[in-house]
């Protein structure tokens, strides 16, 4: 699975962050699309922050934003393997990214970080293409 995850992060477009195309749930939503062969973002359209803003509102926050499409995450973090989608707490609010040994890898502003462990909120494990 290491590989596959390694293979789909190589795959990621680098390009400037910019909301809809690369940001923290765009580059996710690409990771566990190339690993599960499903599109969990293919009802969420967004162009700038403000739209993406005015979503995660309406759900209340990012986690139960992706918990729409995704179900109920879990707080036993070392349970899920790598490649789990995660919502992170940092200090400028939430972020999405992968699981990948001790740490989530996320798409900030400034290109991918590895975020400790220590902040990794919640995660999904889901189903892998075989």
């Amino acid at each position: 699975m290491i590989l596959q995850i390694h293979q789909a992060l190589n795959k990621w477009q680098k390009s400037d962050f910019n909301y809809g195309s690369a940001d923290c749930c765009q580059f996710t939503g690409f990771i566990v699309k190339e690993l599960t062969g499903i599109d969990y973002l293919r009802d969420f359209a967004y162009e700038s922050e403000q739209s993406a803003e005015q979503i995660i509102d309406g759900f209340g926050d990012l986690e139960h934003t992706a918990a729409s499409v995704l179900g109920a995450p879990t707080r036993d973090i070392e349970a899920l393997t790598d490649g789990s989608p995660v919502i992170v707490k940092a200090p400028q609010g939430q972020l999405m990214g992968i699981k990948l040994g001790t740490v989530a890898v996320c798409l900030v502003k400034k290109g991918l970080a590895r975020i400790p462990r220590q902040h990794i909120h919640s995660g999904w494990n889901l189903c892998r293409k075989q």
